[in-house]
């Protein structure tokens, strides 16, 4: 099968980032889309940084030769190692995937930020948790590893009743942040068991996505620098320009991006099914079975 070039190219540690390209797809369905699953090595929580990397190098190679107009970083492990690495080496604009820390932070109180080991102890985290607190004063932030959990989603997510909650911690809260798009998968569970809001950053790439690739249909070009990418980032998920004109005068995308907001929806549905999904790597069948069970009746080819 020949994969077209020129699409939006999906990255994550295994299953975990369909549920970004799920909600990416229903704002952007006519869009080509790449996805690259590295569930052999899944989950990433406790490897090592110097091997997350590797692993994730070696992928975005493969969306080089692809020559993508973008690449969503969509694994929240792999964005707090090795994101800012990408943005030196590749041109082409990344996106990452940060846990919605600030949005469950608003309402203040008890927040239980739960994510992977890697990501709980990396400095990015760190710093986000650092400056929303000094924006919220009146918020607990509480950062939680839940080891073990990643792997067992991807190991039984089509086993129906399966039980999660051995791997939450048992605490009192009043919002849950999901810091890893596998948890995504759980989170009536995770509702249940904490009985309070779950909040998650997938809505938040699918509208910076969707301003990113309006802007460049509308002549602009994306901003590449490190301290400009970061605007790419869910700690800064506001109404913001994130794109610059080829004279470089800072083009102020607020009414677009309020305009793909509005596409967003609020609920989770099937996305729409008039693009098309390449799967990438050696696990690429097992992903594209899982992708059609969990969120499409039907994935043109």
């Amino acid at each position: 099968m020949r994969i077209p070039k020129g699409g939006v190219a999906f990255f994550d540690s295994g299953i975990g980032g369909l549920t970004v390209l799920s909600e990416c797809q229903k704002v952007q369905g006519k869009e080509i889309f790449y996805y690259y699953g590295d569930n052999k090595h899944a989950p990433y929580g406790n490897l090592p940084p110097k091997k997350i990397k590797r692993y994730v190098f070696h992928a975005f190679r493969r969306f080089k030769r692809l020559k993508v107009k973008a690449a969503v970083l969509a694994c929240n492990t792999a964005t707090a190692v090795c994101v800012e690495d990408l943005r030196k080496k590749y041109s082409f604009p990344i996106i990452g995937a940060e846990p919605a820390v600030r949005l469950a932070a608003q309402a203040g109180g008890r927040v239980l930020v739960l994510a992977t080991r890697a990501t709980c102890e990396s400095e990015r985290l760190r710093h986000l948790c650092g400056k929303v607190a000094k924006e919220f004063p009146n918020v607990e932030l509480c950062v939680r590893p839940c080891d073990g959990l990643a792997g067992a989603i991807e190991k039984n997510l089509l086993c129906k009743d399966y039980d999660y909650t051995s791997y939450l911690p048992d605490e009192k809260a009043d919002a849950v942040v999901l810091g890893c798009t596998h948890y995504i998968y759980i989170v009536e569970q995770v509702s249940r068991f904490y009985c309070c809001p779950i909040f998650d950053g997938n809505a938040g790439i699918a509208r910076r996505l969707c301003t990113l690739l309006e802007c460049g249909r509308d002549g602009c070009t994306p901003l590449t620098t490190d301290r400009d990418c970061r605007l790419l980032d869910g700690e800064n998920d506001k109404k913001v320009g994130l794109l610059t004109t080829k004279s470089d005068k800072v083009r102020d995308c607020q009414n677009l991006s309020n305009k793909c907001s509005q596409k967003v929806p609020e609920k989770c549905g099937k996305p729409r099914s008039d693009g098309k999904v390449f799967f990438l790597g050696k696990q690429r069948k097992n992903n594209e079975n899982t992708y059609k069970q969990m969120f499409v009746s039907r994935i043109l080819r």
